[in-house]
């Protein structure tokens, strides 16, 4: 009997610590296409403004969801053999869904998004914040950095956020050769758990 006990009690400890260990694996906020390979060095964009950001809205799968880093596709303008770009400051925040400021992060550009030249994932951690509503990432680029974009699927959930006038303006972008804007997504991703 006591060696009955002894498993069950075992199983159920081990029970315990696999679901906990499962709900802690990461999980990764698109609010793109979700397909990197269709942006290439002319899909990329820099509001090069000090105070307009490219921002997207995240809605967390379930109230007190963590965010522990941003995903950025983005790109210094590094070309292999070349001298290291100027070293110019960005910042990212993250901001609630009333747009109220919850954290912010300001660095150099370099650790995160000198790649050789091409445009990579640049990742940056955060404190692990509590999300229980929608929130925004909202990247300065400062004209430091060109964003990726995707004009495949666009959601409606990528925006410029002017930091003076607290106003969101739907993301759209010029092409060449033409005086029309197309909307966009920024590809920004937020992972948590």
């Amino acid at each position: 009997m006591k060696k009955t006990i002894l498993i069950f009690v075992s199983l159920t400890c081990f029970a315990t610590i696999a679901s906990v260990g499962s709900s802690m694996a990461e999980e990764m906020l698109i609010q793109d296409s979700g397909n990197e390979t269709t942006v290439n060095i002319s899909a990329l964009y820099s509001s090069g403004f000090l105070g307009v950001a490219e921002a997207v809205k995240f809605t967390p799968p379930k109230a007190g969801w963590i965010l522990d880093s941003v995903q950025i596709l983005g790109w210094d303008g590094y070309e292999e053999n070349g001298t290291l770009p100027d070293e110019r400051m960005i910042c990212m925040e993250i901001r609630d869904e009333n747009l109220r400021l919850l954290y912010r992060f300001t660095d150099s550009q370099l650790p995160y998004f000198t790649f050789s030249g091409m445009p990579g994932m640049g990742v940056i951690e955060v404190p692990s914040l509590p999300m229980n509503g929608d929130f925004y990432v909202c990247f300065y680029d400062r004209g430091a950095v060109d964003i990726g974009l995707d004009w495949n699927k666009v959601e409606g959930n990528s925006f410029f956020y002017d930091m003076m006038t607290g106003e969101l303006i739907p993301a759209e972008v010029g092409t060449k050769n033409s005086e029309e804007l197309i909307p966009v997504n920024w590809i920004i991703r937020a992972a948590g758990r």
